[in-house]
């Protein structure tokens, strides 16, 4: 299924991100804390992946430190290992990931991927996920009740994908709500796509050298199963 695309100027997405508890600032600014982070990694010294993991770890800490407690959002750990921010009142799971290059790009009827396959946990919450408008209507004692997904029950989990792009000199990000999970794992089809107007700009080589890709590293470590493992 092909998901809507905010083709809104400014103030559009703005509005489509606020009917989802967030703010066009909040998500700015993590993206501009997550360049930060990424800087501040050497670019002589550090293991090949090292910008893209502080590059992840400065945008989740930005989000969390701003969202947390604010606007009724809270910060959980899934497992131990992957963050998401709820919001109690618009039933938004947000967590983030690396698309592909086509993140937060309008190009006809193609679509972007998540950068990386999903484990076993997003799966299950994929799963869980229903077109816009919808979760409203449903009532939330029929979600399936899995384990360490249980607080997640009546959530939509939307992912903000973002992609660094060297040849631009632009890092590009979008908020979308997943349908499904390919048979390898990866997000290729969203119910909803929404798109800033315009990318953030970066500077000179500030996302590394040609011979590195930026996007290395990014996303949360490897999910473990929600199975419940045995003794």
């Amino acid at each position: 299924m092909i998901g809507s695309v905010a083709a809104e100027g400014h103030a559009g997405y703005e509005e489509r991100v606020a009917h989802l508890g967030l703010r066009e600032e909040v998500l700015r600014q993590a993206i501009g804390a997550s360049n930060t982070e990424r800087k501040l990694c050497s670019k002589d010294h550090a293991a090949k992946i090292a910008p893209g993991i502080y590059a992840y770890n400065g945008l989740v800490t930005s989000l969390s430190s701003q969202m947390d407690g604010r606007d009724e959002w809270r910060r959980v750990n899934l497992a131990g290992v992957l963050p998401v921010l709820l919001n109690s009142r618009t039933r938004v799971a947000l967590g983030v990931a690396s698309g592909s290059p086509l993140t937060g790009q309008r190009d006809g009827r193609s679509q972007p991927s998540s950068r990386y396959p999903k484990g076993e946990l997003t799966k299950r919450l994929v799963e869980r996920n229903v077109p816009l408008g919808q979760i409203a209507l449903l009532d939330r004692s029929a979600f399936q009740v899995v384990d360490e997904t249980d607080e997640l029950t009546g959530y939509n989990l939307w992912l903000m994908l973002v992609y660094f792009d060297q040849k631009k000199k632009e890092i590009r990000h979008e908020v979308s709500l997943p349908e499904r999970l390919n048979a390898k794992g990866y997000v290729k089809d969203w119910y909803d796509r929404i798109l800033p107007p315009i990318p953030y700009s970066v500077d000179g080589d500030e996302l590394g050298s040609v011979d590195s890709n930026p996007n290395d590293g990014f996303g949360p470590p490897s999910e473990v199963s929600v199975e419940k493992r045995k003794t």
